[in-house]
């Protein structure tokens, strides 16, 4: 083989020559197709000399040119045949064709339209403040029924408060039963507050600001006096305060009838090989305290209530922290609670 072109390399004549079988024509076709020419044959065989000598054919010899016709004075000569037209560069850049392959003419095509820039709107110039800008929070609650979920997670609902029972009041007179007190209707209420524990251990990093920013929706809702903060790592057993973690204090339920709300992962999120990761047990003693001192929990958990441990379902209700969670879920969910 002789000649190579740049385009077409010794791997493309390996699979063509596999392509087309053994059969040996094909593969001499094959190889020209892509630009292969083949090699002069090897010289054949010594003649027997038993055969005789070959025969002698003498070369056939052409008759000389007759000399060209003389033109007569005054006529014109003939014009020279004019070159084809140049139709552009050499596809090939000065190098050998492909032999036997037919050289493809250039196709026409339309340009694309020219954009106008003039009136494409141009993007405001990034300045300082656009490199230390903070993005805008979007809270895990919805913005516009938040405060109301808040207040359907946080109310106590209190026996015989509310207004007075027609329905009991109706029943006892039909039935002569003496009456020693006004029955009166449940009626929630927030007077007993809420011990707010927001958790800021390495599973819970990535909702500090959303925590900060429901700390503060829940004291403008229940009020600074009745709203108590306190912070704590992957456990409040390991300690708890409002302030500093040097500041931190064993942890201790509030007082009976105090809605505890729990912002946490409880120990299923975070890093995967996280050292202190809270255990099942500890957050078992945590909500077991709580319902010994007369209160209730609710757990408000960034991930789907069905990672919750099933250990702690019968001691806490948990609710997922996501914008998916509506009035009527957080009103069924602890109305069965009460």
């Amino acid at each position: 083989m002789t000649v190579q072109l740049a385009e077409i390399w010794v791997a493309d004549l390996v699979l063509a020559l596999h392509a087309v079988g053994d059969d040996p024509a094909r593969k001499r076709r094959a190889a020209r197709l892509l630009g292969f020419h083949d090699e002069p044959p090897p010289p054949g065989p010594p003649p027997d000399p038993a055969v005789g000598a070959p025969v002698h054919v003498p070369p056939t010899v052409e008759p000389p040119l007759a000399p060209p016709a003389r033109r007569p004075e005054g006529t014109p000569a003939p014009r020279e045949p004019h070159p084809p037209p140049d139709t552009g560069p050499d596809p090939y850049g000065g190098r050998p064709g492909p032999a036997g392959l037919p050289v493809l003419e250039p196709v026409g095509f339309d340009a694309p339209d020219l954009t106008d820039w003039e009136a494409v709107r141009s993007l405001d110039e990034a300045t300082e403040r656009h490199r230390t800008a903070r993005p805008r929070l979007e809270p895990l609650l919805p913005r516009r029924t938040s405060a109301a979920i808040l207040n359907a997670a946080l109310t106590t609902l209190v026996r015989d408060d509310g207004e007075p029972d027609i329905d009991a009041l109706v029943e006892a007179f039909a039935r002569g039963i003496a009456l020693t007190r006004l029955p009166r209707a449940p009626r929630p209420t927030l007077r007993f507050g809420v011990q707010v524990l927001v958790d800021r251990g390495d599973g819970m990093q990535p909702y500090q600001r959303d925590q900060r920013e429901l700390a503060r929706q829940i004291t403008r809702l229940v009020g600074a006096e009745l709203t108590q903060i306190r912070y704590f790592a992957d456990a409040p057993t390991r300690g708890t305060g409002p302030g500093s973690p040097r500041t931190w204090q064993p942890f201790r339920p509030p007082s009976p009838g105090t809605r505890v709300l729990v912002v946490s992962d409880l120990g299923v999120g975070g890093p995967v090989l996280h050292p202190q990761r809270a255990s099942v047990a500890e957050w078992y003693q945590v909500f077991d305290e709580i319902v010994r001192a007369g209160c209730t929990a609710l757990a408000l958990v960034p991930y789907p209530v069905t990672r919750v441990p099933a250990d702690l379902i019968p001691l806490l209700s948990a609710l997922t922290w996501d914008r998916t969670t509506t009035v009527s879920t957080v009103s069924a969910l602890v109305g069965r609670r009460r």
